[in-house]
C-alpha cells in the first residue's frame, strides 16, 4: 500500500530567525512537531483526542538535516510520512521545501503509551497512519 503524505504549510515568523535573518535549529523541531499533529488528524488519528482516550506518543528520537537555509518571510511546505519501527515504536519523516526547494529533512521516533505505559495494541484509528488494520 502506498506511504500516506500530509503537507503542511508554514509561515516563517521573525521571531524563528537568528541574527543573521536564518531560521534557528531549535524552530525545526516545534515545526516537526505542527506537520505531525496535521498528519495525525487529516489521516484520522486526531492527537488531542487521543490523548483524551488516554494514549500518548512521546518523542524518542529527533534528526534533522540541514541542505540550506530558511529565511523569514518565506513558506515553508513540509511533507509529513510514518512507518511502523517495530510492535511499540513508529517513524515520522519531514522534508521540508521552499518553492520547490529542498531545504531541510528530519525525522521523529515515538513510541505509543496509553495511561502512561507502553503499549502495542494501537487502536484501529492509529494504524490506519501506517495503511494497516487490526
Amino acid at each position: 500500500m502506498a506511504e500516506k503524505q500530509t503537507p503542511t504549510h508554514i509561515e516563517v515568523r521573525y521571531a524563528e530567525t537568528d541574527q543573521m535573518g536564518i531560521v534557528h535549529h531549535s524552530v525545526y523541531a516545534v515545526w516537526f512537531e505542527q506537520a505531525r499533529t496535521q498528519f495525525f488528524r487529516e489521516n484520522g488519528a486526531d492527537y488531542a483526542e487521543m490523548e483524551r482516550e488516554g494514549y500518548g506518543c512521546p518523542v524518542l528520537e529527533l534528526g534533522v538535516q540541514y541542505k540550506g537555509p530558511t529565511h523569514y518571510g518565506e513558506f515553508v511546505d513540509i511533507e509529513t510520512s510514518a512507518t511502523r519501527v517495530d510492535k511499540l515504536r513508529f517513524r515520522v519523516d519531514y522534508k521540508l521545501t521552499v518553492n520547490g526547494k529542498l531545504c531541510t529533512t528530519g525525522f521523529t521516533v515515538h513510541c505509543l503509551m496509553k495511561d502512561g505505559r507502553p503499549t502495542r495494541e494501537m487502536p484501529e484509528k492509529f494504524l490506519k497512519l501506517f495503511n494497516e488494520t487490526v
